[in-house]
């Protein structure tokens, strides 16, 4: 009998640790399935040209820094206004690597291409806890880097 009770409580365990761990990969998938979807959207508004906007509406998802972010929001403003001075109008965004460490980071680089040039957009995305938050969003027009 107490063999019994010693198998059927392993079981229990194992089973439980089995959903445990489905649930955790599920997840794990939601999360970053809800994080593509941020990021697509950041850079459809990009696209657009509503950079503020843009960055509000991916603080108001996912969270982060807004005093910096927000100044950084203006900032890129300014900047991809210039840019499209320069280059003109964007022709589209493609979202070209994600990467993660663990459960601690997340990232999405896009390219967002214009007739004549690109530019590599990288948006970061720290866990500290539970929930993911905005870190950072950086740009770079090193195409060289994405070939390494």
């Amino acid at each position: 009998m107490r063999w019994f009770i010693i198998a059927l409580f392993s079981i229990a365990l194992s089973y439980n640790s089995i959903a445990l761990a489905n649930n955790t990969a599920e997840s794990t998938k939601n999360t970053k399935e809800l994080l593509s979807k941020a990021g697509d959207s950041f850079m459809s508004l990009l696209l657009k040209g509503k950079t503020e906007q843009a960055y509000k509406e991916l603080l108001t998802e996912v969270g982060g820094d807004t005093a910096r972010l927000t100044q950084q929001a203006t900032e890129m403003a300014t900047f991809m206004v210039k840019v499209r001075e320069q280059l003109g109008e964007p022709i589209s965004y493609d979202l070209i690597t994600t990467d993660s460490i663990k459960e601690h980071f997340f990232k999405q680089k896009y390219l967002l291409k214009f007739d004549n040039a690109a530019i590599v957009w990288e948006v970061n995305y720290y866990q500290p806890r539970e929930g993911w938050k905005l870190v950072d969003v950086a740009y770079n027009t090193d195409i060289d880097a994405l070939f390494e």
